[in-house]
């Protein structure tokens, strides 16, 4: 990517295998932006953590509060963990990759022509509305339209 986003808290370091066994175990592929933050971070709390939404009146910016990583020993903040928990609650093909501040999850489309493409799920939407908003055509331009205020965590560099 471009431009890091770096995190905090983030998961046991990774290597290939691991999201390969991972994408083996639930039959898909992580696009390769989301693939290579997954190995340079493995989740985390972003550094640059604010997100445009658009189609929510009264709410447009989100906050990702943490982003899932692999063999993470806080199992909430799993990849896999998510997948089993919200595979009821979300259309087939979406893999949740964040959570906000509240209950919603941005979600990655890992299947079909929306493949790459990021979502926001507002967890809190009346039955009948629309759940789910476009974030971005894809994870790398996700990640690069990510901005910070005040309210995001600051990662020291060395």
């Amino acid at each position: 990517m471009a431009q890091p986003v770096w995190t905090t808290e983030g998961g046991p370091p990774l290597d290939a295998r691991d999201v390969d066994a991972f994408e083996q175990r639930y039959k898909l592929a992580l696009p390769l932006p989301h693939r290579e933050f997954l190995l340079a971070t493995n989740g985390g709390r972003p550094e640059r953590d604010l997100f445009k939404l658009r189609g929510l009146p009264g709410n447009p910016v989100g906050r990702i509060h943490f982003f899932f990583g692999l063999n993470d020993p806080v199992e909430s903040s799993n990849l896999d963990w998510n997948l089993q928990v919200f595979q009821d609650r979300l259309p087939p093909g979406l893999l949740p990759i964040a959570t906000t501040e509240g209950a919603d999850k941005l979600c990655l489309s890992v299947a079909g022509a929306e493949a790459g493409r990021v979502f926001y799920r507002d967890a809190h939407a009346r039955t009948g509305t629309n759940s789910l908003h476009l974030l971005a055509e894809d994870f790398g331009a996700f990640m690069l339209a990510l901005q910070s205020d005040a309210l995001s965590p600051i990662v020291l560099k060395s």
